[in-house]
């Protein structure tokens, strides 16, 4: 119950910062609405139509009317793009096909040069390409003694392994299948 109220949660907190961004986003693109409505709106040309004579009215009319129609004509106008020609290489074929070179490439011999084989540059490189080899280990005295770890009673065992033998079952066909 308690998962399925976190989950709720979270999913109303991401709806509403989904919400949030699409709103601010919108708000944002109205701005520029806003502002073509408040430039074309006619509140001003009716006051200036109420306060001069009728023929500056009619004039301010027509002029108003040419303003929202070539407005308008900005937004309606069809544009033409201009007539795509066929160049050259867009009709050679070798300019849409693969090809493969394929080249060898020839080395130089190798050559042994003389500080390869000259012992003297190595010596300090020697002890980094010697094996150590280490000693057996052996069981001391103080790993056995009591005092030395605390313990009442040491018993070393020696572990052995009784041989392996051949059980009916790993010979048996049916068992493999076989």
């Amino acid at each position: 119950m308690k998962t399925t109220n976190n989950v709720q949660k979270a999913i109303t907190k991401s709806l509403a910062v989904i919400i949030s961004l699409v709103l601010i986003s919108i708000t944002v693109n109205a701005q520029d609405f806003w502002r073509t409505v408040m430039e074309n709106n006619s509140f001003s040309q009716i006051a200036m139509a109420m306060t001069d004579n009728t023929e500056a009215s009619s004039a301010s009319a027509d002029a108003s009317a040419t303003t929202d129609m070539s407005a308008y004509a900005r937004y309606a106008a069809v544009e033409a793009e201009e007539a795509l020609d066929v160049e050259n290489w867009m009709l050679a074929e070798n300019n849409f096909f693969t090809t493969v070179n394929v080249e060898t490439e020839v080395e130089e011999a190798l050559e042994v040069e003389n500080w390869m084989t000259n012992e003297s540059y190595f010596d300090g490189m020697a002890s980094y390409f010697n094996e150590e080899t280490e000693e057996a280990l052996q069981v001391e005295e103080w790993m056995t003694d009591t005092n030395f770890f605390g313990v009442l009673s040491v018993d070393v065992e020696e572990e052995t392994e009784a041989a392996l033998e051949v059980e009916a079952w790993m010979t048996d066909a049916k068992t493999w299948n076989i």
